[in-house]
């Protein structure tokens, strides 16, 4: 299966799905964060939320313009 378009798909997916849980997880401790008025904390979550959530946009991108295409 080395190099086959569905597996390549198949690792996109697999990836999406960990952004998708550090999406999560980021949102969450940000509320949390919030709530307990840690105020130091929230940049860099905020940060790292927008970065997963960019990453979770190019496997996006990526998927939708070659990666499940070709599978």
């Amino acid at each position: 299966y080395k190099g086959a378009p569905a597996l390549d798909a198949g690792l996109v997916g697999a990836a999406q799905s960990v952004e998708h849980y550090e999406i999560a997880r980021y949102g969450t401790l940000i509320a949390w964060a919030e709530q307990l008025g840690m105020k130091d904390a929230l940049p860099l979550l905020r940060e790292t939320l927008k970065e997963e959530t960019a990453t979770d946009e190019a496997l996006s991108a990526l998927g939708e313009s070659d990666a499940n295409e070709r599978a």
